[in-house]
């Protein structure tokens, strides 16, 4: 985590927003939407006992940042939960948390390298130089969502039963209310969007990502890392078509 901060720090402050994003959503917003499914669901089936705890060894590593080894465990917990019989894993929470985590990671090494690049990152000219590694973990980030997805298709309530539920909470302290499955369902596929959103970013598809932005907004209003990241975005761009405006501009003068 140190490091992570030291690399944030040498960078101005639409940067560490932008960089901020992969480390706290997944870290943050994921371990406790699965710290919620495991109170609810790990005791219906013991086999998930053993490639979660994995799995949590692998987020305090990502926490000390140590990357790689939290890669191999990631990659450990996903085998065992492939061994699982008996689990459609196309609609498996867990499998959609670990996907999101691996491409996490990968984005992670596409974005800074894979060794300790802390000297080496001074502008934005110097993230994202290994885009093999950041497009490996888009194929992650479309699992997770796809995932997220296949679930909310059979399990979302219809609109009038969210209807009912939103007016049941009307003047309701924000802190008091408990979300249903399909609400934090909704927040861990809009953390996983937000992910993808970054990866597209850093591979110039600008429409896709903010595609990715918007939905994970609709999803979840109060995501805040993709809110932000959508605005520096767009900020960032403006600057670039500016500065690009400029120096044609210059050019045309100096002729």
């Amino acid at each position: 985590m140190a490091l992570f901060t030291k690399e944030l720090l040498r960078l101005n402050r639409k940067m560490q927003i932008v960089l901020l994003v992969v480390f706290l959503a997944t870290v943050i917003s994921v371990f406790f939407l699965w710290r919620y499914m495991e109170l609810k669901s790990l005791g219906q089936n013991a086999a998930y006992k053993a490639p979660m705890h994995i799995y949590t060894q692998a987020e305090k590593l990502m926490v000390r940042g140590k990357f790689g080894r939290a890669l191999k465990r990631y990659e450990e917990a996903e085998r065992m939960l492939r061994q699982i019989p008996d689990i459609d894993l196309s609609e498996d929470f867990y499998y959609a948390i670990v996907s999101n985590a691996i491409g996490t990671v990968h984005l992670r090494i596409g974005i800074y390298g894979d060794g300790n690049n802390e000297n080496k990152i001074k502008s934005r000219a110097d993230l994202a130089k290994d885009r093999a590694s950041i497009i490996l973990s888009q194929s992650y980030f479309d699992t997770s969502i796809s995932t997220y997805r296949k679930w909310l298709k059979s399990h979302r309530p219809g609109p009038e039963k969210i209807a009912a539920l939103q007016k049941s909470r009307e003047g309701v302290a924000e802190d008091k209310i408990e979300l249903e499955p399909f609400e934090r369902y909704e927040r861990a596929l809009s953390v996983s969007l937000t992910n993808r959103g970054m990866a597209l970013r850093y591979l110039d598809d600008i429409a896709g990502a903010t595609a990715c932005y918007e939905e994970a907004l609709s999803l979840w209003a109060d995501n805040k890392t993709a809110s932000a990241n959508l605005k520096s975005m767009r900020e960032v761009i403006s600057e670039e078509e500016s500065e690009s405006k400029q120096k044609t501009l210059d050019r045309q003068s100096r002729n």
